[in-house]
């Protein structure tokens, strides 16, 4: 029979026991991270100025009113601090629901994580407007709020298109003058067929055909009519990146690196309360089994 091991070498290989399968159980636990390195370089911000606003204001009312059948669709992209987006939003949102003319398209805000503890914002705010409101409209979409320095408010795109619509109105209202006298002449033909029950279904038939092309081609020329009289204009308000210093960078690889180190000790402790009573357990009677001869060779 081989020698009972004396209890303080026992309680020595028991407690390695219990940390060789805690240190087995924490290392199943893998990691998975990005091969490529996150290099946070700040990226140099755009001129400060109104040359959007200056672009947009350079086709004067008057002129725009004279091009006839010339659709304008305006596009601003400007950057803001990152708590400020929400007010520019709301503050353009909100002239635009009591300004006389402007019709609201659309108008939506946008939160994205760009990183551990980061979000960048975006509102969007899409118009219409007459031809005389669009100068007024885009000096408050450009304008400094209070709390604001004159370089947080950039403006980082511009863009004018111009489409011309001279054909396709020309298209539709050569489409209205034809339904509308096939029209004319169906109801007229009608009145002549008073006793004639099939000729009567028939030209009902083709009445209420042309009547619905007649409308459908009204709405496409009021269509047009609303691209031409008005102009469209989407402004769009982007959170400002934030230039971090060296310091500053290493101090949030060095806050994230600690948190995940907390959470991998967290993980640690709650597999050693899982695991290690069972283990415990199971070393004790082992241990007992060893003391009773069951591991001899006789």
């Amino acid at each position: 029979m081989l020698p009972t091991p004396s209890r303080p070498v026992a309680r020595l290989i028991a407690l390695g026991a219990i940390s060789a399968c805690v240190l087995i159980l924490t290392g199943c636990k893998h990691r998975h991270t990005d091969s490529t390195a996150s290099l946070d370089v700040p990226m140099p911000a755009p001129s400060v100025g109104s040359f959007g606003v200056a672009r947009f204001a350079g086709i004067p009312a008057a002129l725009k009113a004279g091009r006839s059948d010339i659709a304008y669709d305006h596009t601003l992209t400007m950057t803001v601090p990152s708590t400020k987006v929400s007010t520019h939003f709301t503050h353009l949102r909100d002239l635009c629901l009591g300004m006389e003319g402007c019709a609201l398209v659309s108008a939506n805000m946008e939160t994205e994580e760009s990183g551990p503890g980061e979000f960048t914002h975006e509102a969007r705010i899409s118009a219409r407007l007459p031809h005389e409101r669009i100068e007024a409209f885009l000096k408050v979409a450009g304008a400094i709020l209070p709390g604001e320095r004159l370089d947080d408010v950039v403006t980082s795109n511009a863009n004018t298109n111009e489409l011309d619509l001279h054909g396709s109105v020309t298209d539709v209202e050569r489409r209205l003058a034809q339904l509308t006298t096939y029209r004319d002449r169906l109801e007229a033909l009608e009145g002549q067929s008073a006793g004639r029950t099939d000729d009567l279904i028939k030209i009902a038939k083709e009445l209420s055909e042309t009547q619905s092309a007649l409308e459908a081609a009204q709405k496409e020329r009021a269509d047009l009519s609303r691209q031409i009289d008005t102009e469209k204009v989407t402004v769009t308000y982007q959170s400002a990146r934030e230039v971090v210093s060296p310091l500053r960078q290493s101090l949030r690889k060095t806050r994230q690196l600690f948190m995940e180190n907390l959470a991998d000790l967290w993980v640690f402790l709650v597999q050693v309360i899982v695991w290690g009573p069972l283990i415990l357990l199971s070393l004790l009677v082992l241990h007992g089994l060893w003391r009773r001869g069951w591991f001899s060779r006789n």
